[in-house]
């Protein structure tokens, strides 16, 4: 397969099947969420796979590019890292006082709010008795969905506001622009299609888990739909951006397409490092009658990683 047209599948599946897996909980009528800890050990999975295409396939590339200056491979990875930090950090700035967080269900909403009066949970929860706590605690543990995809506060959902949900959408399109960018600096076919499956093996979990949070927070089909083609859009704009840079004169792509490279590796680490894993591991900590849920995420974290590292080695060309 030509390059070219490698892409154009890779944006094919991104777009398309991303925005049908994220629409598919709008069609059906959810109850509590089945199988949460199998739909957080794929997140978890999506994660490892991640943290071996920035450190183990991206990197690696980035110091091959740039040999005169290889010392700044690791500068340009942090780099990436820490825009994605700064973005994070300016939507709670921004957003992160003007609504509470607490649980997807009506019902615990209502007995937090009844009972404390500030306007945070996690200083509600501070400043609680250590029975009231756990009784929140336990009754948000057994309805919450099996993953928050909040870029603003990871230990408890975002509640369910226009500005909030702008806020979340906003990050989540920033990481896919870079998630497809990254696939679209890739020079050879192979690349883009093991790529294309680190990205989808995590996006796609991450869209079925958006589309469940926008469903729980409008009876809007039209406004799920718009917000996950927004979504799913991102990495398609963000691969034609990749595929645009590939065409620029040699004597400047030999700069920035390895910057490029380097700042789409350290989004791909801040995804891993700062959300999935602390996220999934936070939540499923405090739920005691599944002690084992933290040996599962750890098992997908590293398959995750082992399956990327061996393709990374033995697949991929030098």
């Amino acid at each position: 397969m030509e390059l070219y047209n490698a892409k154009l599948l890779a944006a094919l599946v991104l777009g398309v099947v991303t925005t049908i897996v994220g629409v598919l909980p709008g069609c059906f009528t959810l109850g509590r969420p089945r199988w949460k800890l199998f739909l957080s050990s794929l997140l978890c999975f999506g994660g490892g796979v991640l943290m071996s295409t920035s450190l183990i396939h991206i990197l690696p590339e980035v110091r091959q590019e740039m040999p005169q200056y290889e010392k700044y491979a690791e500068v340009i990875l942090c780099c990436g890292f820490f825009i994605v930090y700064i973005i994070d950090e300016c939507v709670h700035f921004f957003y992160g006082n003007a609504h509470p967080h607490f649980s997807h269900t009506s019902e615990t909403n209502n007995r937090v709010d009844k009972g404390y009066g500030s306007t945070d949970c996690e200083s509600r929860l501070l400043h609680s008795t250590q029975e009231t706590s756990s009784t929140i605690r336990e009754v948000s543990s057994d309805d919450e969905p099996p993953s928050q995809l909040c870029h603003v506060g990871h230990q408890e959902p975002c509640k369910a506001s226009p500005i909030s949900n702008i806020g979340l959408l906003v990050a989540l399109c920033v990481h896919s622009i870079l998630e497809g960018l990254a696939i679209g600096l890739q020079k050879s076919s192979m690349e883009v299609m093991l790529l294309l499956g680190a990205v989808a093996s995590h996006k796609l979990v991450v869209s079925f888990c958006l589309g469940v949070e926008i469903a729980s927070t409008t009876h809007s089909f039209c406004r799920l739909f718009g917000f996950i083609l927004m979504f799913s859009g991102g990495s398609v704009i963000g691969l034609f951006i990749g595929m645009g840079v590939n065409e620029i004169p040699s004597n400047l792509s030999t700069v920035l397409f390895p910057v490029l490279q380097g700042l789409a590796a350290g989004t791909l680490l801040y995804v891993t490092v700062s959300e999935v894993i602390p996220r999934e591991r936070a939540r499923w900590h405090q739920q005691h009658h599944h002690r084992i849920a933290g040996f599962c995420q750890l098992f997908a974290i590293m398959l995750g990683f082992g399956i990327m590292t061996i393709l990374t080695l033995y697949l991929i060309p030098e």
